[in-house]
């Protein structure tokens, strides 16, 4: 007879055994799952946990593009008159991208100007270091760098800036703007235009910009515009020794011991002024037409002569902002030794309610 302990012990195990495929088989069986969730609760988790595609496209992108469309389609229709300048995606803005800046002002444009570029500063040059300190704080106080294409569809017609919006300029034929400036530029995505003094690229008596280097920069958001051909001088506008800016006054012509006349002077000017336009279309190609004064000086001749010439635009060197509709320009004289970050704000800040 079997012992009464292993006899015990063996049923004790088949007992588990029972006990354990009651507990496994219900789990694993199909109908099991198929009661445990049911497809109206599968139904009701999908909704209350919806997909990444609803989310592919919010609302706000469509209300941005329906604002943005009329914008562009005005800036295609008016760059299509100019030839060569088919930089709609440049002109073209997305409100949502600033919605959360800071607003200083809407509507207007403040411009700046520079010159020259280089570690030892003055007046009018100033170091790679502070520039750069410029373009960053720029960036940080929340200014947008538009195009000059930009700035003047915006004067002309019924174009939009964004807030903040902030134009950069220089003024001559530095070749530091291709070897300072440029690099910095691109590094931050900002434009800017040059206006250049086309007879010191023709005829470099210092270092200067190459029209070659203009065409690479132009392809890279930067544009060039004239400071008349070879305009950028002073000379005797009498028979003293009083040094007069030669594009607004009559020069005083030694040999005859006589001024010039108002035909003469008149003449000139418009000769050179088409000079300088001739020749920045021939190395750059078909573009807008715009000036920028030397030393900032001008008169109503000068004007006159400048829109027989379809020049669009005028820079000055007056201080201010700008607002649609002028062709005078103002500028704030950023470029300048004594004009750190802190004092550049400053200086913009006083025109922002203006």
């Amino acid at each position: 007879m079997q012992n009464p302990t292993n006899l015990a012990f063996t049923v004790l195990l088949f007992s588990s055994f029972l006990f354990c495929l009651y507990l496994v088989i219900p789990v694993t069986s199909p109908k099991s799952l198929e009661q445990t969730i049911s497809p109206e609760q599968v139904k009701s988790e999908e909704q209350r946990t919806p997909s990444y595609e609803q989310f592919a496209e919010p609302v706000v992108i469509k209300e941005v593009k329906q604002e943005v469309k009329p914008v562009v389609q005005q800036l295609e229709l008016e760059t299509q008159q100019q030839p060569g300048q088919r930089q709609v995606n440049a002109l073209a803005f997305d409100q949502a991208d600033y919605s959360k800046q800071k607003v200083h002002y809407t509507d207007k444009v403040i411009v700046l100007a520079y010159h020259h570029i280089d570690e030892k500063e003055n007046g009018i040059t100033i170091s790679p270091k502070r520039f750069k300190s410029h373009l960053q704080r720029l960036k940080k106080e929340d200014y947008n760098v538009i195009s000059m294409e930009h700035f003047l569809h915006f004067m002309k017609s019924e174009a939009q800036v964004p807030q903040n919006a902030v134009l950069i300029t220089f003024d001559d034929g530095y070749e530091s703007f291709y070897t300072h400036a440029y690099p910095e530029l691109l590094n931050f995505g900002f434009h800017a235009a040059k206006f250049i003094v086309v007879d010191s690229i023709d005829h470099p008596k210092a270092p200067r910009l190459t029209w070659d280097q203009m065409r690479e920069m132009k392809q890279n958001g930067m544009s060039f515009y004239s400071h008349t051909y070879d305009h950028h001088d002073k000379v005797k506008a009498g028979s003293g020794n009083t040094l007069m800016p030669m594009l607004t006054n009559p020069i005083y012509l030694e040999n005859e011991k006589r001024l010039e006349t108002d035909d003469e002077y008149r003449k000139r000017i418009k000769q050179d002024l088409l000079k300088a336009e001739n020749r920045i279309e021939e190395e750059l190609g078909p573009q807008y037409r715009l000036l920028a004064f030397p030393f900032g000086s001008y008169n109503e001749t000068v004007i006159g002569v400048g829109k027989e010439l379809g020049i669009e635009l005028f820079f000055t060197t007056k201080e201010g902002i700008n607002t649609k509709g002028s062709n005078e320009i103002y500028r704030i004289h950023a470029g300048t030794s004594y004009m750190s970050e802190d004092d550049l704000m400053w200086r913009m800040k006083l025109y922002h309610k203006k």
